[in-house]
Parts: structure tokens; sequence; C-alpha cells
């Protein structure tokens, strides 16, 4: 089995970052795909995981997903208006879960469930252009 954590996707959602005035050095940008994290939470709570609220980063938003005792973190960043990329990865504690898979797989449904996101392709790092339409590969 091979996990695939990185996925490619687009969005109908409306562009929401916001650009810092150019003439003026290290003028704060607020990155764009906050609305996309804020949907993912939503969908996401159904299912059972606790999650945060989004997390700013330099480049996107980080959302911080909890199943019980198994930690997942989910890194969401907006390239340009429909184009967006998504990063999953295990919030390790000492021992490794078994139960990444599953939510990648979850996560891939309500996904692909939902009419705000499309063309969802999964590859196993940011530079493999294959892409496949499951985060699991048997």
């Amino acid at each position: 089995m091979k996990i695939r954590p990185f996925a490619e996707f687009e969005t109908e959602l409306p562009y929401d970052g916001v650009e810092g005035d150019e003439s003026v050095d290290f003028e704060e940008i607020v990155p764009a795909g906050q609305n996309i994290a804020e949907a993912w939470a939503v969908i996401l709570r159904p299912l059972g995981y606790e999650v945060s609220e989004p997390i700013q980063d330099d480049h996107g938003w980080w959302l911080h997903v909890r199943d019980g005792r198994y930690k997942y973190e989910l890194f969401i960043a907006r390239v340009f208006e429909n184009e967006c990329h998504l990063h999953a990865k295990e919030a390790f504690g000492l021992f490794r879960s078994k139960s990444f898979p599953s939510f990648l797989a979850q996560l891939n449904s309500a996904l692909n469930a939902d009419p705000r996101f499309r063309n969802i392709g999964w590859s196993g790092s940011l530079n493999d252009k294959t892409t496949t339409d499951t985060p699991i590969v048997e």
C-alpha cells in the first residue's frame, strides 16, 4: 500500500488572499486559502473529527485534526485563482498510527462529495506529477 499525502485540486470558493503594499518592505500579506480551511473543518467535524480553527502560516493555512488519540495536520495553500495544494501528514506521537490511510480515504470521499471542490489528484510528493484519484494505492 502506498500513501499519497499531497493533492492538487480546484475550487470555486472566492480568492481570499490579502496582498501587501509592494512599495513597503515587510508588508504583511495574508495568504489565500482560509475559506478553504474553514470549509474543510465544517466537512470533517460531522465525521467525528475534532478540528482546530485555521492557523495562518507564511504560505497558507493549517488545520489540526484529531480522531481520539490520533492527530493529523492539513496544510492548504492556494497557488492561483482556482489551483490549490494540500499536504496531509500525521502528527506523530511515540507510535505511528495505522489510521492515517483511513483518514485520507474519508477526507478524499468527503471532498469529492462536496461540489465546491473538483479535479482532486493525489501524489506522493510535491514534485511527483503522477496523480491518482485516491490517496491510497494498493
